[in-house]
């Protein structure tokens, strides 16, 4: 075996330790995921808190690699490897961060939305679904959904006097804790699909309408309609709202630089 070769196997095998103390981690954090579900309550500041920790430590293993491409760019220098060949040898490295941070994000994601489930049901469990709200002149039953988003104007029925109705406040918060998250997972797939597109176009010319760009713009497309349509989906009396941003996404989605 060639002192090159030796290099490369032991490049590799730097990498791949590298790659599964990640995973470990990933696995880990999972774990304690999963554990603290069942003591979550109306929010999931803790779930969130966690798994920032468990990024900053992705982001140090960034740095081993780079400190192990360090002594080993000198190496393959002494070894005679040509300018290609070396960098082949620092794109494993590149590829290896990339498929580190979609690991990452993909459990983050995945995280969220089980912790998701369980403020649902915890939230569930709070509101009285059967709840008569009744007009505060005439006390005649009023017309009003129970999950409602944001404070409504009723008009009673009976006596057309206008009542102010404002919805629990764990309600409210399903938006952000709950509907946000599974509309996140919903998207996982174009997400993934946007992701590598984005990771794998940045030796392409951001300027110009290439292959690896067009197919950026059109996953990016795919994700956003993806995640806007379950929200849309799960909060129809928001749907106006969430069009506007979906389509400005979409237009934010053409640009390259």
């Amino acid at each position: 075996m060639s002192d090159k070769q030796q290099l490369i196997e032991r490049w590799d095998s730097y990498i791949a330790k590298i790659r599964q103390r990640c995973d470990e981690m990933i696995a880990q954090a999972n774990q304690g995921t999963d554990f603290f579900i069942p003591q979550l309550l109306f929010d999931t500041n803790a779930i969130h808190n966690a798994w920032q920790g468990i990024k900053a430590q992705v982001f140090q293993l960034d740095d081993k690699l780079d400190e192990g491409w360090n002594k080993m760019d000198a190496l393959f220098d002494e070894a005679g490897s040509t300018s290609k060949e070396t960098d082949r040898e620092r794109e494993k490295m590149e590829e290896a961060k990339i498929q580190m941070h979609w690991s990452y994000e993909k459990n983050l994601i995945l995280a969220h939305a089980r912790a998701a489930r369980q403020l649902l049901q915890n939230i569930k469990n709070h509101i009285n679904e059967n709840k008569i709200h009744t007009c505060t002149q005439c006390g005649n039953p009023l017309n009003i959904s129970v999950y409602t988003f944001r404070a409504m104007n009723v008009k009673c029925d009976a006596c057309g006097s206008v009542n102010t109705y404002k919805p629990d406040e764990r309600i409210i918060s399903l938006e952000a804790w709950v509907v946000v998250p599974l509309a996140n997972e919903s998207a996982l797939a174009e997400k993934e699909a946007e992701y590598f597109a984005e990771e794998h176009k940045i030796w392409e010319d951001r300027n110009k309408m290439t292959e690896a760009n067009i197919k950026l713009i059109e996953c990016r497309k795919a994700s956003i309609n993806k995640y806007y349509g379950y929200l849309i989906n799960s909060i129809p009396e928001k749907a106006e709202f969430y069009e506007r941003q979906r389509d400005e996404r979409l237009i934010w989605a053409e640009r390259l630089n």
